[in-house]
Parts: C-alpha cells; sequence; structure tokens
C-alpha cells in the first residue's frame, strides 16, 4: 500500500504543469506582504492567505482533475479491477495520496505567506490578540496571532482532504478532466465570490470557510457552525471514498 500510494504522490505532485504553477505561486507568495506596523503586518498576512485560496484550488484541481481519467485513457482499470482487493487498494491509495498531496500544496502556499509575515515582523508579538488586527476587527476571539495561525494550518489540512475526496470523485464519475477541474474550482471559489454579495451567514458553513478558519473567527460564527462543518468533514471521509469506489468499479463494468 505504501508503494502504491508513492507512486500516486509522485503522479499527482510531479507533473510539469503543477510544478510550474507551484513553484510560481511560492514565489509570489513571498511577495504579498506589504511593510508596516506589526500589527498591519500580521493582519495582510492573514488577508493574503485567504486571498491566495484560488489559487490553492487552481493547482489542486490540477493535481485532481485527472487522477482516474488517466486510468481510464491507459486502459489500465481493466487490469486493477481484476480482483476486488486491486479496486479497492487502488481508490484508498488515491484518496491517500490525494489528501496528502493537495496538504503539501496549500500549506506551502499558507505558510510561506505566514512566514514572510512573521520575518518581516522581526519575529515579534506573535502573542498579539488577533483582535487587534484590522483584519479580525469586531471578532471576539481571544486567541492570539500564533495559535490563530496554528489553527489555520491545522484546518488547512483537513480542508484540503475534503477537497480531494471531492475531486476524486469528479474524476471517477467522468472521463473528462475538465468536469472536476470546473466543478471543483466552483464549489471551491464561489463562497469567495459571493463573500462581498451575501451575508456571511449564509457562507459560513461552507467547505471554504472551515477550511480557512480564519474567515469563521473574523465573523464570529458560532459553536453550532464549527460542529456542522466538523460533521460535513468527517461524512464526506466516510462517504466520498464509497462513492469514488462505486463509480469506479461500476464505469468499468459497462
Amino acid at each position: 500500500m505504501g508503494t502504491l500510494i508513492k507512486a500516486e504522490l509522485r503522479k499527482m505532485l510531479c507533473k510539469k504543469s503543477v510544478l510550474i504553477t507551484w513553484v510560481a505561486s511560492l514565489f509570489l507568495g513571498m511577495l504579498l506582504i506589504h511593510n508596516g506596523t506589526i500589527s498591519e503586518i500580521y493582519a495582510d498576512a492573514f488577508y493574503k492567505s485567504y486571498g491566495y485560496t484560488p489559487i490553492m484550488g487552481l493547482i489542486m484541481f490540477m493535481i485532481l482533475s485527472g487522477a482516474y481519467t488517466v486510468e481510464y485513457d491507459s486502459n489500465m482499470s481493466d487490469l486493477i479491477n481484476t480482483t476486488e482487493n486491486g479496486k479497492k487498494k487502488l481508490v484508498i491509495a488515491k484518496g491517500i495520496g490525494a489528501g496528502i498531496a493537495a496538504s503539501i500544496v496549500n500549506l506551502s502556499l499558507v505558510i510561506i505567506i505566514y512566514l514572510d509575515g512573521i520575518r518581516k515582523a522581526n519575529f515579534k508579538d506573535l502573542d498579539m490578540p488577533i483582535k487587534n488586527l484590522w483584519y479580525f476587527k469586531g471578532a471576539n476571539s481571544n486567541l492570539n496571532v500564533l495559535q490563530m495561525m496554528i489553527i489555520v494550518i491545522i484546518t488547512v489540512i483537513i480542508g484540503s482532504f475534503f477537497f480531494s475526496q471531492l475531486g476524486l470523485y469528479l474524476s471517477a464519475i467522468s472521463k473528462s478532466a475538465s468536469m472536476p477541474f470546473v466543478f471543483g474550482g466552483l464549489i471551491m471559489g464561489i463562497p469567495y465570490i459571493l463573500e462581498n454579495i451575501l451575508p456571511s451567514k449564509f457562507i459560513v458553513i461552507t467547505p471554504l470557510w472551515g477550511m480557512m478558519s480564519s474567515q469563521l473567527i473574523k465573523y464570529n460564527a458560532s459553536l453550532w457552525v464549527i460542529v456542522i462543518q466538523g460533521i460535513i468533514f468527517i461524512v464526506s471521509y466516510l462517504i466520498f471514498p464509497r462513492l469514488t469506489y462505486n463509480a469506479f468499479t461500476k464505469e468499468n463494468k459497462k
């Protein structure tokens, strides 16, 4: 199983288009934070890390869009599907590999922005309450900058696994790489686009805000919203792999 997961990771992360976009995005991420007071720098770091989510989605669904279409195009799925064990192992390996790949990409983009902010603040005042930052103006949280960064890093991992399982399912039900890229991108991007149009109460339970948890804190999301977010993620981890397995094996019975 470990060999299969490593193979899937290499296939997903070592595509030329993915590597070029990823590296370019990392370099751009190091240039986003403006100089200013320490509070302005940290506020900008949270602002820019959320603003970078379209780039995260772009790279993530570039990775995921062809996850199963490659198997269909190469006819490898017929060989893999000769045994039940082979089917299950492939789906599990792709699920784990995709989650790890998405987490690596998204974490690297968030962390590069945070580290640039910390560097420009000369590693000072990481214990500053986030409610002192303009980005969190009106927030009731008692979290400090470092705590908020750590929480976002954790939820980025959780959210990356959600979107990876969604992307794999979309790839499994389509022989076209464009479908998971377009529809997965829309599911992730629509909340970002509608944030300035709709009240936050309509967007607060979206997976994007669950992944970028700084948004939940910024808009004073209630405990029940956070619980719902957790339920959405847990249920998706249980349901999407099963749906993906069924779609992949069904496709090859036609």
